[in-house]
């Protein structure tokens, strides 16, 4: 009997988020599904259109070098290791996913509300100061 795992076909499970995945409705994990890109060319090229093809910060991003993200991009001969694959179904995820998505909305909805707040105070202040 040969228990190998290499030699059993993977079936093709559709990626999920771990945080939001028992969140979302089925709809939204289709949805999710179906923005994520097959295959690790095409996850590296859809990450180069979003960080504006800025090699050297996506590369910063995954901890790998500028050479290997372009080498990746354009389908190199040797696929990527554990962790870079890991570093790289992370960020699509992040990219792709609706729960995440949102998150990052509330958290920008957040930062704005405190810019807002420091930029009122640092004015009340530099009132108080100058009417010496």
């Amino acid at each position: 009997m040969n228990n190998n795992p290499l030699d059993r076909v993977r079936k093709n499970k559709a990626p999920h988020c771990e945080r939001h995945h028992a969140h979302l409705t089925p709809e939204r994990r289709a949805e999710a599904a179906a923005w994520f890109p097959v295959g690790r060319q095409a996850q590296m090229a859809f990450l180069l259109v979003r960080y504006d093809n800025n090699v050297p910060v996506l590369a910063a991003v995954l901890g790998t070098s500028g050479r290997a993200v372009c080498r990746y991009a354009r389908g190199g001969l040797l696929p990527p290791g554990p962790r870079l694959r890991r570093a790289l179904r992370r960020r699509v995820l992040d990219l792709v996913c609706p729960g995440c998505l949102a998150d990052r909305a509330v958290e920008e909805a957040r930062q704005a509300e405190r810019d807002v707040r420091r930029a009122a105070r640092r004015s009340a202040r530099g009132r108080d100061r100058s009417g010496r």
